[in-house]
């Protein structure tokens, strides 16, 4: 594990560099094309597919358009949920099938997976681990590298809007109690549905929100990393605990109806939500009319935040392999994550990215408050399936039938655990 900073005045690189250590070491289908790469090098249109809509594909859609200029291609992008390009590209591999020319995934477990499946072309030809923040250990199976990374997410705790709480003499919390007591005053606030929005859609908005809640336990980032790991099991004190918490809030309404994690965010704007425990892709959503008015507090008595990077990988059944390797050279080069980040709620996985690059002053922020704690991997991204689509499904569960015994569902995600361990 690597250790936490000690510097309060650590360097980007240096936290970004420990994020993406921390991360890697210890961490339907859209029309495609049949058959294996014909070495065809005058191929001159890809297809990207991934999860980005709305704004943050309108972000993506601005280093599509550097991309083509550096490379003369045409690039063509296609968005899908999470769950559907989790599913749909598995299908598809299993068919022979490539989704599309460069399939963005969220999950290491899911990219060896699928190396060792024989789905995904080696790419480690095409970035130069020295320049990223994150190693290509976690990507890597029998000596190749299967993916690239491009976007970083780090999940460091509830956003606000510093107009809010100015408004109503609000302020953020420095332990649990005064986070009881935020919450309550939020909750007498004219217009307030509830405190905290919760997110839907495929589930994960819910995990990591419940990931913060592991984190708050005693050496709570180390159980997150011994959840991945095997050396925690679900049916532990320190788990239970933190399922009961969950449930004490919403005992007391502070949890909001879940809704599509997009939708969320509209209530989020109007106040009506006030609180959202999100990532750091928050500021480009499309509902955030003005990110210079956004805040960020972790979850306090967490002694850590989880982080997850987007890896481009390229199918072994697209025809045009030599022009996928050459477009995503570009997509993660400093040039190419330069144009996201410049534009907000981008984390760039390439360290050559300059600090003047992050211009919204809660994106600039973030390194810091990473630094104050230990970064650990995103729990089911880490683990992959059978257990994330479990983690997901319980957690749903749970928001839509709160006062359930907690027993069946720790001993279910407990099985999970032990299943994709196993795999």
């Amino acid at each position: 594990m690597t250790e936490r900073p000690t510097d309060s005045d650590v360097s980007r690189r240096n936290v970004l560099r420990t994020t993406g250590a921390v991360s890697l070491a210890t961490s339907a289908g859209l029309a495609g094309c049949l058959g294996g790469d014909d070495g065809d090098d005058s191929a001159d249109s890809i297809e990207v597919t991934g999860v980005w809509s709305g704004g943050e594909e309108e972000d993506f859609m601005a280093v599509v358009d550097h991309v083509e200029e550096q490379t003369d291609l045409t690039i063509e992008y296609r968005a899908q949920t999470t769950d559907s390009l989790l599913s749909g590209s598995l299908m598809d591999y299993e068919s022979g099938t490539a989704p599309a020319d460069i399939v963005v995934m969220p999950s290491p477990a899911r990219i060896v997976s699928d190396a060792e499946s024989g789905h995904l072309e080696p790419v480690g030809d095409t970035w130069d681990e020295g320049n990223f923040a994150v190693k290509p250990d976690r990507v890597s199976t029998g000596g190749d590298t299967y993916a690239a990374p491009f976007k970083m997410d780090l999940k460091p705790g509830f956003w606000y809007r510093k107009s809010f709480f100015d408004e109503h003499g609000l302020s953020e919390p420095g332990s649990w109690d005064e986070f009881l007591s935020l919450l309550e005053e939020i909750s007498g606030i004219d217009g307030v549905d509830a405190p905290i929005a919760s997110g839907n859609g495929d589930g994960w908005p819910l995990s990591d929100l419940t990931e913060g809640f592991f984190m708050r336990q005693e050496n709570g980032a180390q159980l997150q990393q011994d959840l991945i790991s095997g050396d925690a099991d679900f049916t532990g004190d320190r788990v239970r605990t933190a399922f009961e918490e969950i449930q004490s809030l919403h005992d007391e309404g502070h949890f909001s109806q879940t809704r599509e994690f997009g939708v969320q965010y509209e209530y989020f704007w109007e106040n009506s939500l006030p609180l959202y425990f999100m990532g750091s892709f928050t500021p480009a959503q499309d509902a955030i009319k003005d990110p210079s008015d956004l805040g960020v507090f972790r979850l306090p008595g967490t002694d850590g935040i989880t982080s997850s990077v987007n890896w481009f990988t390229v199918p072994t059944y697209s025809e045009n392999v030599d022009a996928a390797k050459q477009a995503l050279e570009h997509f993660v080069s400093a040039e190419g994550q330069q144009v996201w980040a410049e534009r907000g709620g981008f984390i760039a996985s390439n360290t050559e990215v300059p600090d003047d690059a992050y211009q919204i002053e809660v994106m600039a922020n973030l390194p810091d408050l990473a630094a104050e704690v230990t970064v650990v991997p995103d729990l089911d991204d880490a683990l992959g399936n059978p257990f994330q689509s479990e983690f997901w499904s319980q957690l749903k569960g749970l928001w839509s039938d709160p006062d359930q015994n907690l027993d069946s569902i720790l001993e279910t995600l407990d099985n999970a655990q032990d299943e994709s361990l196993q795999g």
